[in-house]
């Protein structure tokens, strides 16, 4: 159970009326930890950009997703394991892969840059940086945009995760994709 509910629109003060309201405009995201970012309505609106930023960066869905779910295995995040396989799924990653990062098992990747992407992941996720040679491997494989926007997917995620996870936001009961334990 949640730790704190979200708050239903007519609840929000103006200023957090008027950023929700701006965001459902737009199409925006609102669930989940937006739920928890929109009591502070400079950092929902932050988290907003950012994400949209994230959406639409130098790493192709696929490999955006797969940073992500990596990103959120790792810590746990229920709630936005439940999203971010969901959406993991709809960018053409297979339920084997998804199954094998929920399991915590290695997946096997064909391609050079899931590879890539999802060694850095679990680096980055795992200790915070990459060691020289992962540094270097990524940097030839991915070129530096693809890089760097893999080191903020990674952080945004597990800032994300630890948001779902402090606030015990529950994951919906429609996503496709349930937090193994």
């Amino acid at each position: 159970m949640a730790r704190m509910e979200p708050l239903r629109r007519e609840d929000m003060n103006e200023e957090q009326g008027r950023a929700h309201d701006a965001v459902a405009a737009e199409g925006g995201r609102l669930g989940g930890p937006n739920g928890i970012y929109i009591r502070v309505p400079e950092l929902f609106g932050l988290n907003q950009e950012f994400g949209n930023y994230l959406r639409g960066n130098h790493l192709s869905p696929r490999l955006r997703q797969l940073a992500a779910i990596v990103a959120v295995r790792r810590w746990n995040g229920a709630y936005a394991w439940g999203a971010q396989g969901r959406d993991a799924l709809k960018a053409g990653i297979s339920r084997e892969i998804v199954d094998a990062i929920n399991e915590r098992r290695t997946p096997v990747l064909e391609d050079a840059d899931d590879r890539a992407v999802y060694d850095a992941a679990v680096e980055l996720a795992d200790t915070g940086s990459l060691s020289d040679a992962s540094f270097e491997k990524a940097l030839a494989r991915l070129g530096f945009n693809r890089l760097l926007d893999l080191v903020a997917s990674v952080g945004f995620f597990t800032a994300v995760s630890l948001t779902v996870n402090v606030f015990e936001v529950d994951p919906r009961p429609e996503f496709p994709v349930v937090l193994a334990t």
